[in-house]
């Protein structure tokens, strides 16, 4: 999986909670005007895989208008109005198994970077 996100800078102050910890780490390494690497683990990133996240639901737990395909995401509401993304890894008759992990869950992930600019927050 690739987010190539060069052609729109991604501006954010450290600290505001829009990004994780651990890349925010990265970040504050990371040199005005210079291209660089980092590796962040799989613990680090998005977790590890959890068992609990995949859900075997039947058929009529989905939306009649729902495409139901095998590779497809899907998006159910709880009566909160919390929203939970899954993708469908198997249908076997009327079972569907979805698996509602993040796509990287378990991968390591390695992403490159270029500050830009580095500026204080106005007090």
């Amino acid at each position: 999986m690739v987010d190539a996100s060069l052609d729109t800078p991604f501006e954010f102050e450290v600290g505001d909670g829009q990004l994780d910890p651990c890349l925010e780490s990265c970040i504050k390494e990371a040199k005005v005007g210079k291209l660089q690497t980092f590796l962040l683990s799989a613990s680090e990133a998005f977790g590890q895989a959890e068992s609990d996240a995949i859900q075997v639901m039947r058929r009529a737990e989905f939306p009649k208008e729902l495409d139901i395909k095998l590779n497809n995401g899907v998006e159910f509401k709880t009566p909160a109005g919390d929203s939970y993304a899954g993708c469908i890894d198997k249908i076997d008759g009327d079972n569907i198994t979805v698996n509602f992990n993040h796509p990287l869950a378990g991968c390591d992930v390695s992403f490159q970077i270029e500050i830009l600019e580095k500026s204080k927050s106005p007090q």
